[in-house]
């Protein structure tokens, strides 16, 4: 069961929490969890898409012209180079880092098998930020059509429209075709139940998530520190931290 997390040097706190949530949680199977860092992708030939960050710390893309806010909001499309180069064949599951998971993920990668017709599935949200709008350490929010889906995505390797999505469409593509899925017909893009990508403030808020997103900031940041499952999201760092103190061991959690 491979998992691909989206991973920020600013916020390596963040996945160091999600990646104890899963462990914690997902027993069924072993889940093998790879880390998106950037500079390795980049090692690897299978990304060198060009961006700068301005005086205040916003990013910017070279390709489009654009703001993001994460080093990871182009890097997730990686997912499916990189799985095609480890010869993965089953379903492989992305998400950003500022995710926890409560449920076991075994849960979510049934529910996706039980669908091969589907080449990718996701919570399919119906929400935009307000223009101007910016998130976590003040970083700008784009706009555009599909926002947050691609924030968690669930992708059929074994489809054979998976295999579009190249290291040269990732790197030339620009963003709103990317979080688009441009490169797949409707039809082959499924619905996840909305409880594996719960945001506060976005989604239902009476609903019991197996996956909390803390999209609009994370409890370190100023205004969130009592944001709902807060508590939750420092006992799964602290845990994991300990843990990795104990082995003296950083590798398992290093992207």
């Amino acid at each position: 069961m491979d998992i691909f997390i989206g991973y920020d040097a600013s916020t390596v706190e963040a996945y160091i929490a999600a990646t104890g949530s899963i462990r914690e949680n997902t027993r069924a199977e072993e889940p093998v969890i790879h880390g998106l860092n950037h500079r390795k992708l980049r090692e690897m030939h299978l990304f060198d898409r060009k961006w700068y960050v301005d005086e205040i710390g916003q990013y910017w893309d070279q390709e489009d012209g654009r703001p993001f806010s994460t080093e990871f909001s182009f890097t997730r499309f990686c997912t499916i180079p990189l799985a095609r180069s480890l010869h993965i064949r089953d379903w492989v599951m992305f998400c950003d880092s500022d995710f926890i998971f409560q449920h076991d993920l075994t849960k979510l990668f049934d529910y996706c098998r039980d669908h091969p017709d589907k080449a990718l599935m996701t919570v399919q949200f119906d929400w935009q930020p307000e223009e101007g709008a910016v998130k976590m350490d003040g970083r700008q929010q784009s706009q555009y059509s599909r926002k947050l889906w691609s924030s968690l995505m669930m992708i059929n390797m074994a489809h054979p429209s998976n295999a579009k999505m190249t290291p040269t469409e990732v790197n030339l593509s620009t963003g709103t075709r990317l979080h688009n899925f441009f490169w797949l017909e409707e039809h082959e893009i499924g619905r996840l139940p909305e409880q594996w990508n719960w945001i506060e403030g976005v989604s239902k808020p009476d609903l019991i998530p197996g996956g909390v997103h803390f999209s609009h900031g994370l409890p370190t940041h100023p205004g969130y520190e009592e944001c709902r499952y807060a508590d939750e999201w420092w006992g799964y760092l602290r845990r994991q931290l300990a843990h990795l103190s104990e082995d003296d061991n950083f590798a398992g959690i290093q992207p």
